[in-house]
């Protein structure tokens, strides 16, 4: 208490409300008064001492409240380390894929059945059946088309007048999409015919790949877009 722009707590009320009580108490001079001054004193008994009991209350949820407050921030470095750790995983298993998609391409393993079967879904929604795809092989005798002894071959589906070409791997970088591009060419004239469609179906697939397959009119089914990134190529999971 005090002058100008001291500040007031509940105890400093109190006491000059039971003082100018005390006073008015003194100066009552008939029974009437001194009742209706016991009621208010009684009256502003009550009202503190209700006052005290919320400030106790609120006191309570203040503390409950920083509790919570230390447990959501705990929670929110903890959800940072876990994010990082999934990216780090994200990254982690975006090389193992590639790294297992360009063993496979280089030890000639074949995927094609098992990547056609992930996929069959989507693909008999284009409209192809997984077991009516069939390998077409040639042997460039002459040189003909490409170069002499040359071997080439390619999944062909062919159904009801519909022809479509396809290629099946486990990772397609844009090599991939330009050999595929060449070969379509030349089964299309050896062939003698267009094909309806010319399809890529992948696991993983490079952006720029997707790009220039995209560029090509080509039609590609795929699991995840993948990015180098940095002079150490690291590989980057887009979608």
């Amino acid at each position: 208490m005090g002058g100008r722009g001291a500040s007031w707590t509940l105890e400093d009320l109190e006491a000059v409300v039971k003082k100018a009580v005390r006073e008015a108490v003194e100066q009552a001079r008939s029974e009437e008064m001194r009742l209706v001054v016991d009621a208010l004193n009684k009256l502003a008994t009550y009202t503190f001492e209700g006052f005290k009991k919320i400030l106790e209350v609120l006191e309570e949820h203040s503390k409950i409240l920083r509790e919570h407050s230390k447990i959501l921030e705990e929670l929110e470095k903890r959800l940072g380390k876990l994010e990082a750790s999934v990216s780090r995983l994200e990254t982690t298993t975006a090389r193992l894929e590639v790294t297992v998609g360009r063993f496979t391409s280089r030890t000639g393993i074949d995927m094609e059945k098992m990547i056609l079967n992930i996929y069959r879904d989507v693909l008999e929604q284009e409209g192809v059946g997984v077991w009516k795809v069939e390998k077409l092989k040639l042997k460039d005798v002459d040189g003909r088309y490409l170069r002499r002894g040359a071997r080439l071959e390619i999944d062909i589906y062919a159904h009801d007048d519909k022809v479509y070409f396809i290629d099946v791997k486990s990772l397609v970088e844009v090599n991939d999409v330009e050999w595929f591009n060449l070969r379509c060419d030349i089964f299309e004239k050896i062939l003698g015919r267009r094909p309806d469609r010319r399809i890529i179906v992948c696991i993983n697939i490079f952006r720029d790949a997707l790009e220039r397959a995209q560029e090509l009119g080509m039609h590609v089914i795929y699991g995840r877009v993948l990015e180098v990134e940095g002079e150490e190529g690291e590989v980057r999971v887009l979608s």
